[in-house]
């Protein structure tokens, strides 16, 4: 179960979020806006899906790499996340959907019913209706 406030629940049900969350304790490249990437293991991912790596290798445009023990990367600098080959996404999200419950068996709703003074509004229209058509 998804832990956080209500906004971030809001977009990790309502967006590819819960993806990049399945993918925490994988190792993942991030590709950034500013066209450097970040290779390494995703230790957290929270709910605005800012990501934190830890044995991470950031590679900068002209090509330098650097190690870092931890880094933190922010949602917004985020291009691109690039999932593994092995990670069979098709059914990482069928599980997160049955997971957050979106396999139950939805019940029918009543009808709701309409008031007189609404049923005569529309038997009035449907009425005027009828008369604009001959």
């Amino acid at each position: 179960m998804f832990v956080g406030t209500s906004k971030e629940k809001f977009f990790y049900h309502n967006t590819l979020l819960c993806l990049v969350k399945a993918l925490q304790g994988k190792n993942i490249t991030v590709d950034l806006r500013n066209d450097s990437y970040v290779c390494g293991f995703i230790s957290s991912v929270d709910g605005y899906m800012n990501i934190s790596f830890t044995n991470a290798i950031y590679c900068d445009p002209q090509g330098n790499e650097y190690a870092f023990e931890n880094l933190f990367i922010q949602s917004r600098n985020i291009r691109y996340v690039h999932v593994p080959e092995e990670v069979r996404t098709i059914s990482m999200l069928a599980t997160i959907r049955h997971e957050l419950g979106y396999d139950k068996e939805v019940k029918p709703k009543k009808p709701v019913q309409k008031s007189r003074k609404a049923k005569k509004a529309l038997q009035q229209h449907m009425q005027t209706v009828a008369l604009l058509d001959t």
